[in-house]
């Protein structure tokens, strides 16, 4: 198994990217209003992707009129969220170019605009608690997302300088950061329509396998999936 040459960790955004978690971050928002009166749908995701959770607050604060502390707001979502976490599912094909990176002996690293708290439940859902693994969370920086600090901190953290990361975004705000960092980035989109968004300098894939390929890595699943199909066939 291979690694292509040039960089030595891959940085993981995790909700949409690692997690199928988007969908959950957004039931929570639209609990929340419904608990201050507010009916609201599936309208407010362009509005809140990639953002952190006090740029969330402020947006729907201004929008509906809401009254009520971002500490408060926050504990409110978060025990929403945490009560469903356990359910959450890795993006399919994720988790395989992930332990196929892993596999190679290529650091790897987890950069989040959520909280600790969200951050962790994700980590457990997916089964992704390994003590060697550097994470960073909207706790551990001063800004999130688009600015390059969380990135910038995952690098710090490795040892590494910007240049010799590359990062996995599904968002164009995650991506941002990641440029304004100084790292190369691949984008996977969760919808392709999305991937106009993205900055210039961001290589789009559009599935796992092809995620795969640009790192140069080849799931150990997948080969035996084929084995097996080939084995078959004859």
């Amino acid at each position: 198994m291979t690694v292509t040459r040039g960089f030595k960790a891959v940085l993981w955004d995790m909700d949409g990217t690692l997690a199928d978690s988007e969908p959950l971050h957004l039931r929570t928002l639209i609990t929340a209003l419904a608990h201050h009166g507010v009916e609201a749908g599936d309208e407010l995701h362009p509005l809140i992707f990639g953002k952190t959770g006090r740029e969330v607050h402020a947006l729907v604060s201004e929008r509906f009129g809401i009254e009520i502390e971002f500490e408060a707001w926050s504990m409110f979502r978060a025990r929403a969220y945490l009560a469903a976490a356990p359910s959450i599912a890795a993006r399919p094909g994720a988790l395989e170019v992930y332990r196929a990176v892993r596999a190679a002996g290529v650091a790897q690293a987890v950069v989040s605009n959520a909280s600790r708290m969200l951050l962790e439940a994700n980590l457990a859902a997916l089964d992704l608690q390994e003590p060697q693994l550097v994470t960073v969370s909207a706790n551990d920086v001063r800004m999130g997302k688009p600015d390059p600090e969380p990135y910038l901190r995952a690098a710090w953290l490795l040892r590494l300088e910007p240049r010799e990361a590359i990062v996995v975004e599904d968002s164009p705000t995650g991506a941002r950061a990641a440029v304004a960092a100084g790292m190369r980035v691949l984008g996977w989109p969760l919808d392709d329509a999305a991937a106009s968004a993205f900055p210039d300098s961001v290589r789009i894939v559009h599935a796992a396998s092809e995620l795969a390929h640009a790192l140069g890595v080849e799931p150990a699943e997948w080969c035996a999936s084929a084995e097996a199909i080939q084995s078959a066939a004859n």
